[in-house]
């Protein structure tokens, strides 16, 4: 079991399947990056591995334009979600099991929203101890 801390900070361990690709921002994107709905974002997926190589967690993050490489300060809400059938074939449970869904924004030195980020934690293998 491990214990999330920190979920702004980048995951020591390496990566499994990813992919990226552009979508339109629907209410709760358009929302979390103050943008209107329909704005095209540029989206990345991640399979984030534990040190044995095996599935940890899931993150997907969108942006507009392109992704900054640095903010200065983020935000994060936990709640709980079920697992959608993508989601479970990836992290090699049944769809439906409960899992944290961490939803983080990242902002500028001026406050602009600058990506924001779905991290999809299974219950079975992740505490959340936020601060």
């Amino acid at each position: 079991m491990r214990t999330l801390l920190d979920p702004d900070r980048d995951w020591p361990y390496p990566t499994g399947d990813g992919a990226m690709g552009s979508s339109r921002a629907d209410a709760d994107l358009a929302a979390r990056l103050r943008v209107p709905v329909g704005t095209r974002l540029r989206w990345r997926r991640d399979e984030c591995l534990d040190p044995d190589s095996r599935p940890s967690h899931l993150v997907t993050t969108w942006w507009v334009g392109e992704r900054a490489r640095t903010w200065h300060q983020s935000s994060a809400e936990a709640q709980l979600h079920h697992l959608t059938a993508a989601e479970g074939d990836q992290l090699g449970l049944p769809h439906g099991v409960p899992a944290w869904l961490i939803q983080r924004t990242r902002y500028s030195s001026t406050g602009r929203p600058v990506e924001t980020a779905d991290m999809v934690l299974p219950t079975d293998r992740w505490r959340i101890r936020l601060r």
